[in-house]
């Protein structure tokens, strides 16, 4: 039995190695085609976060400028009133710039979304042919092997056959002999 699965084992081995190498293959393409697509997606976005980040500071800038004499009158109540109205509209200039953002982004989205099922896809695709060859060659060589091992296999059965036989014979004497001895 471990000369059978030693014989299988030699023969599978390189069935198994040429699968890994292109199933690596295939997902390397897989990483590749993905990343290509998250770098442009990426590059497209890229002048509106550059946008928003310029809002923000321009509207922290203005806020400094406005609180500034607040801060140097040393009046904390007009300081507290103007930073609590200045960070408000901060607040709702940069939820409004987020939804902006976030409308500009669907449409990106959604093609990233595409090309990603896209990628998805076309990687299925090419591993089920890959993993149905590797699987009928796995097939082909067990049944080669087993083929291969017939012949040993009823040798071994006739030889065990003859040997229970024997041995049959051999527990029967013994049985028999310990009863003429034991009466």
């Amino acid at each position: 039995m471990n000369q059978y699965i030693e014989t299988l084992r030699t023969q599978v081995t390189p069935l198994t190695q040429d699968f890994m190498t292109r199933f690596s293959q295939e997902a390397e393409q897989l990483k590749t085609r993905l990343e290509k697509d998250l770098t442009s997606v990426g590059t497209r976005l890229q002048p509106y976060a550059e946008e928003m980040v310029a809002n923000i500071r321009r509207q922290v800038e203005e806020l400094r400028r406005e609180a500034a004499p607040f801060t140097e009158t040393m009046d904390p109540e007009a300081l507290k009133a103007v930073l609590l109205t200045k960070s408000q509209e901060l607040k709702e200039q940069l939820d409004t710039s987020m939804n902006e953002l976030q409308t500009k982004m669907t449409p990106f989205t959604e093609e990233m979304k595409g090309k990603m099922q896209q990628s998805l896809e076309e990687f299925q695709a090419s591993m089920i042919p890959l993993a149905q060859s590797f699987e009928t060659q796995m097939t082909q060589k067990t049944q080669e092997l087993q083929q291969s091992l017939a012949p040993y296999g009823e040798e071994l059965k006739a030889k065990l056959d003859a040997d229970t036989e024997n041995l049959k014979r051999q527990l029967t004497s013994l049985w028999e002999s310990f009863m003429r001895k034991t009466q």
